[in-house]
């Protein structure tokens, strides 16, 4: 009689304490080249390169399609909600406000605390359903990654950001710089000459909403941001309501521009391009700040991506004739330009799309070089042009860097200088603190050139796609930024988004945009640190209280019960068999 063979557990783990050991020998061939470890972020079986034309979809399982009606109009009751909010706590002109002349927003705007809460409230609501969103955008390993169509996303997205294009501006002050900058630029003014009080007046409605330390200071934006603001002073005469309105409306085809990117490039990396957009233009962080702060990031991150797609898709079809191809490639530069010319940063796109065109001309160094002579010329074309045709000149070119006045403690680099000149006046050094953020801030910079370089030297080895060195060197040059502030994040999580499938940078991409949701006051203003804790705790108290009321209202419906639920084997079997 014989005893069955049982496993050595010595043996087991001795196998277990070589893991490590052996995980290091695979990787070590790969040690110190650039772009090997990012390349990580992206694994070839966890994306779907099929076109959404040729995928047939089957009606939804009522659970699921209840999940996704829920997830919809919690989403729009949140962008509601906020919009409300918004009325009485949003960031109002200082001087000759509009908006109190609409029925009821004077009543509103007396109750800072309450509409506050009412903001906070609705970016949980939005924030749940985006969350529920989630069981569609990201399969499971081994099911499909297109349970429901690219155009069901597009209409969810619409429904979500409609609401706000009437509330006042949210989180920030930044858009009366971008009014302001505007008239200055209709009137025939130098923007990069001074500031909007200096040109302006301090009487003016527009100078006086100004943010006190960009008052005096210059315009930091490129000509196309101060372009379609110029137009946009010429088309409203200064009204403060429809100029907030347009800048919301370019704000929103900026990010729409994003997403008919994002959908392009995610099949071009074969990633689902229903998860690139719900990570990248359904991503709450980036219609509260991007949308309801009025950001001209929305435009930049649409020229940019939009570029890169142009380029790309000229350097990648062989069956296009060499003449088309040579205009989507231009085309492709010039777009990235315009970004750049929104804020300098978006240049370094330049680079990616160049280092995508080197390797079509035979990937040595000499085409490195050559084509780096065809970004450059485009690009110096395009800012001539712009520059001209806006007539706001050159200035741009010498007026960057304002912004590192603002101590921004996001930023590591800041923090670290001013944690270091707070020890040395604890230990009796003095306080050093300026040169320690001067030191801190270059080394910062320096971080971010050196990976940006490092990114740009692997995607022209193709060790990395271009997409992906993008959003990887964007996030490295952002976190080592001087200032940083919650919506900067978005520079990198876009074109990642379109590129990064690995579960660890979904589930970090999320716990950010999340947590950041929630991080900035309606008004954009400081307030006591009691208040803030108060305003906090009810949001929560409030919020809690009406998700217990929809989950007993749905205890009744077992489906509905189901749709709701973030943990549903059910519902997970459901999506793996939807398609």
């Amino acid at each position: 009689m014989t005893t069955p063979t049982s496993a050595n557990p010595s043996s087991s783990r001795g196998s277990r304490l070589l893991a490590p050991w052996r995980r290091f020998q695979e990787q070590l061939p790969h040690l110190g080249l650039a772009g090997s470890r990012s390349a990580q972020l992206h694994s070839e079986s966890e994306g779907d390169n099929v076109p959404e034309s040729s995928l047939q979809f089957q009606p939804l399982s009522r659970a699921l399609s209840m999940r996704l009606y829920a997830a919809v109009f919690l989403g729009a009751l949140g962008t509601m909600l906020v919009t409300v909010g918004g009325l009485g706590a949003g960031a109002f002109p200082v001087i000759h406000n509009p908006y109190w002349d609409f029925p009821g927003v004077n009543t509103l705007a007396r109750m800072l605390h309450s509409t506050t809460v009412l903001v906070f409230v609705g970016i949980g609501f939005l924030v749940y359903g985006w969350l529920l969103l989630f069981t569609f955008a990201v399969s499971a390993p081994g099911s499909p990654n297109h349970p429901i169509p690219v155009r069901t996303y597009w209409r969810t997205f619409f429904v979500w950001v409609t609401p706000l294009m009437v509330t006042p501006p949210l989180f920030t002050q930044d858009i009366y710089s971008y009014l302001a900058q505007g008239a200055i630029a209709a009137k025939g003014w130098d923007p990069y000459s001074a500031g909007p009080v200096d040109l302006l007046g301090i009487d003016d409605p527009l100078a006086r909403s100004v943010p006190l330390m960009w008052a005096h200071s210059p315009a930091p934006y490129g000509p196309v941001a101060l372009g379609y603001g110029e137009v946009i002073s010429m088309l409203t005469d200064n009204s403060i309501i429809l100029g907030i309105v347009l800048h919301r409306l370019v704000a929103i085809l900026g990010l729409a521009l994003s997403g008919w990117a994002l959908v392009r490039l995610a099949r071009r990396c074969g990633v689902s391009s229903g998860a690139a957009l719900w990570l990248g233009v359904l991503n709450p962080l980036a219609i509260l700040h991007l949308v309801g702060g009025i950001h001209n990031e929305a435009a930049l991150i649409g020229l940019l991506l939009a570029g890169l797609e142009l380029v790309l898709r000229g350097v990648d079809n062989e069956e296009r004739p060499l003449t088309s191809r040579w205009i989507l490639i231009i085309g492709g530069f010039g777009l990235i330009a315009m970004a750049g010319l929104v804020k300098v940063t978006a240049f370094i796109g330049l680079g990616f799309a160049g280092a995508a065109l080197a390797r079509w001309f035979g990937g040595r160094l000499v085409d490195l070089f050559s084509a780096a002579a065809v970004a450059v010329v485009v690009a110096t074309a395009t800012s001539v042009a712009f520059s001209l045709v806006t007539g706001v000149g050159f200035g741009w070119i010498t007026s960057q860097g304002g912004a590192a006045e603002i101590i921004s403690w996001m930023s590591i680099t800041t923090s670290l200088g001013l944690s270091s000149g707070a020890l040395g006046a604890v230990l009796g050094l003095g306080d050093h603190t300026d040169s320690a953020l001067i030191v801190f801030r270059t080394l910062g910079l320096l971080v971010g050139a050196f990976w940006v370089v490092r990114m740009l030297w692997a995607s022209f080895r193709g060790r990395i796609h271009p997409v992906g060195g993008l959003g990887v060197a964007t996030l490295i040059l952002v976190l080592f930024f001087p200032v940083v502030h919650p919506w900067y994040l978005l520079w990198a999580i876009l074109p990642l988004a379109a590129w990064a499938n690995r579960r660890a940078f979904h589930l970090t991409a999320v716990i950010y945009s999340v947590v950041f949701s929630f991080f900035i006051l309606p008004r954009g203003l400081s307030l006591p640190t009691s208040t803030v804790i108060y305003i906090y705790a009810m949001s929560l108290v409030f919020f809690l209280v009406a998700v217990v009321a929809l989950r007993a209202l749905a205890a009744h419906n077992a489906d509905l019960a189901e749709a709701l639920s973030f943990r549903s084997d059910k519902l997970r079997r459901a999506v793996g068999a939807t398609t």
